[in-house]
């Protein structure tokens, strides 16, 4: 405890006030792990496994057949390198610094590197507009910010005079623009490493590096709510640490020193930050960096090269492996199709029985030996082949999923956190079913609040994995977690009899794409709202979708004592109708469906729906709208792609809304399912 820096609160919004850690809970595991630093428990790591290999990235004309490797002590001194770089160039205490990239060996260098100064870590989507980057950058309290390349700098070039307290921008890979290493401000990564630092640096260094406590921020993670900005997690140093020795204490086979991870999903998200960045550390794993187009196709090709052992995945990955096996599938000959089909069948029926306990047969085994022996070759393929625990998370996964990659000897783990609660909180280790996340991880405790007669209700969580709060945010800290340290999710769920969560849907609104990224709808509703003035309704779609999509509805008259809405355009509507040199004044004419609608006659209002078949200067002034909408979108996943117009507008007497006038989107959902499904097909 005298370790610790004082402090009055669980709870924090500030980067310059730690918190108490709950080293009192009743979890023997949680009293066994002591609060650790990050800059400690990297060295404890590097110190320990010196000759092992850190990180592997490819160095096309350089290295071993174009790939470079450093082993844990070469890791531990780029990193002391990076840390005197950050330093030279005015790093603050307790300041953040905001890393801009897509995964490579310098984002762990700079990140460990900005610890060890007593910095705050900040990742930063390399997708995000200059207004999303510049966001994150003053809310973080920002002192120095490392770029990827030309097209990021260009990016906080336009922002930096609104940031006043941003010394540096460090920009890691060429081609670099005639400013950089020559006005003030504007650093090249490698014009940096040549620099010779003073003792005066290196004192300084280890001064910072002593002055860090376990209980204090150590980075923040930036997650939507479901309106304005992104808020900024603060989790701490403990959070991050027992997060991981907690993960790696729930899994089983870990061979340390053995272990192979490939590093590709976002490092600015917590999920990427455990699996990559600390997990490795604590199996003394190898990590082999993917390249910029690694979801577009290429990520194989690392699969191949790295033979990962485990791997952590979000759905919309597994989908397009599912997607690029289909294709390759479809021009296999009949009678290889045919083999391959029931050799998947007898590999997930044999799995199918070991998940539910059963031996299987001696014919069933036999029948599996040879059924695996059809399907490795196509695991090889991948580069899947050495994989023995396959994690997925940050969106559902469809059972269907599941079953295809069973199918492949490949059974997928899901586990369940967020960013609040520091990473996962829990890990389908033992695989017993298709459709639970596992059960809780060491040191954290789950409960369901106010459960119905089914026993679900929301799910709330407890332990020293939970985060901080939201920086400069006490109102909606105090919402989200509570004093007595319960944190609620906002998630609905329930427990099996077996004590695995089952994750049910959400009490909030957030959508969350098939990608993992978090998407606040009322946000993107209201900006093409403003775009298109003579739209009533917006409500946007894409949870567990690989792209976003709107349903509209066109502002018309309603009747004033049932509040059913009627043919006849709004004068707004025919105004802006006329600016397209269109002079229809009744919805029925523009969309060219029945007049009567029969409402509130849902089956009538769906089949004239589906019907539609608008005006095309319509469809095209409508599409124009939403494109001038999603100049505004933070990043390229919450821009909408598709609409669908609705035959009449939302109204309490057709359902849509409720009675305090909020869309009622689980209900449209419902009676829009079939142009929901249009939209992504």
């Amino acid at each position: 405890m005298n370790d610790l820096k004082p402090a009055t609160s669980y709870r924090s919004t500030s980067l310059h006030e730690a918190v108490k850690l709950r080293l009192d809970e009743p979890s023997s595991f949680s009293q066994t792990v002591l609060p650790q630093t990050i800059p400690e428990f990297f060295k404890e790591s590097c110190e320990k496994y010196s000759d092992l290999p850190a990180l592997v990235w490819e160095t096309p004309g350089s290295g071993i057949d174009g790939w470079t490797t450093i082993t844990y002590g070469e890791y531990q001194e780029r990193v002391e390198q990076a840390a005197l770089m950050l330093l030279s160039v005015g790093v603050e205490e307790r300041s953040s610094v905001g890393i801009l990239a897509f995964n490579c060996p310098e984002w762990f260098f700079a990140e460990l590197g900005a610890l060890r100064a007593g910095a705050v870590v900040a990742g930063i989507y390399p997708s995000n507009s200059a207004e999303a980057v510049h966001h994150v950058l003053a809310t973080g309290e920002s002192s120095v910010c490392v770029v990827d390349n030309a097209q990021q700098m260009a990016k906080l070039r336009s922002i930096k005079e609104r940031l006043p307290l941003l010394k540096a921008v460090i920009q890691l890979h060429g081609p670099f623009e005639a400013f950089v290493d020559h006005e003030p401000g504007y650093f090249s990564w490698q014009k940096l490493q040549e620099r010779t630092f003073s003792s005066e640096l290196k004192e300084e260094l280890v001064a910072r590096e002593g002055r860090i406590r376990a209980n204090e921020c150590a980075m923040l993670i930036f997650t939507s709510g479901t309106v304005g900005m992104p808020k900024a997690v603060m989790l701490s140093h403990d959070s991050l640490v027992f997060d991981t020795k907690s993960a790696a204490a729930h899994m089983q086979d870990i061979q340390v020193g053995k272990e192979s991870f490939v590093s590709y999903l976002p490092l600015s998200h917590v999920a990427a930050q455990i699996f990559d960045v600390f997990l490795a550390l604590s199996h003394a794993g190898c990590v082999t960096f993917a390249d910029k187009d690694a979801l577009k196709g290429t990520l194989i090709k690392t699969f191949r090269k790295a033979r990962p052992t485990k791997m952590f995945g979000v759905p919309r990955v597994f989908e397009k492996l599912q997607e690029r096996l289909v294709a390759a599938e479809a021009k296999a000959r009949p009678y290889s199709r045919l083999l391959l089909a029931r050799a998947r069948a007898a590999v997930a029926e044999h799995q199918v029985t070991l998940m539910a306990g059963k031996s299987p047969s001696i014919y069933s085994s036999t029948k599996y030996w040879l059924a695996s022996r059809v399907v490795k070759p196509i695991r090889e393929m991948i580069g899947l082949d050495n994989c023995r625990v396959f994690f997925t998370g940050g969106a559902p996964t469809s059972e269907e999923l599941k079953q295809f990659f069973l199918g492949l000897d490949i059974a997928l783990g899901e586990c369940y956190g967020m960013s609040e609660s520091g990473g996962a909180i829990t890990l389908n280790v033992q695989i017993s079913n298709l459709y639970s996340a596992g059960q809780a991880c060491e040191g954290v405790t789950l409960k369901i609040h106010e459960p119905d007669c089914n026993g679900q209700g929301e799910i709330l969580m407890r332990g020293r994995t939970m985060f901080m709060g939201y920086l400069g945010l006490p109102e909606k800290t105090e919402e989200t977690i509570k004093e007595d340290g319960w944190l609620h999710s906002g998630d609905l769920g329930y427990f099996d009899p077996k004590g695995n969560l089952i994750i049910s849907g959400r009490l909030k609104e957030l959508i969350i794409t098939a990608g993992g990224e978090n998407i606040p709808p009322v946000h993107i509703e209201e900006l093409i709202k403003k775009e298109l003035p003579c739209v009533s309704n917006v409500i946007l779609i894409g949870d567990h979708r690989k792209y976003l999509t709107v349903l509209l509805s066109l502002k018309t008259k309603c009747d004033g004592k049932t509040g059913i809405p009627l043919d006849a355009l709004r004068e707004e509507t025919i105004e802006w109708l006329r600016d397209l040199d269109i002079h229809e004044t009744r919805l029925s004419e523009l969309l060219n469906i029945p007049a009567d609608l029969q409402l509130p006659n849902d089956t009538a209002a769906l089949a004239a729906t589906l019907e539609i078949t608008a005006e095309p200067k319509l469809l095209e002034a409508i599409e124009e709208g939403i494109k001038r909408a999603n100049k505004y979108a933070i990043s390229n996943a919450q821009k909408v792609q598709k609409f669908a117009l609705i035959a009449h507008e939302f109204s309490v007497a057709t359902g849509e809304l409720g009675p305090t006038l909020k869309i009622r989107r689980n209900i449209v959902h419902a009676k829009y399912d079939k142009v929901i499904e249009r939209l992504y097909k």
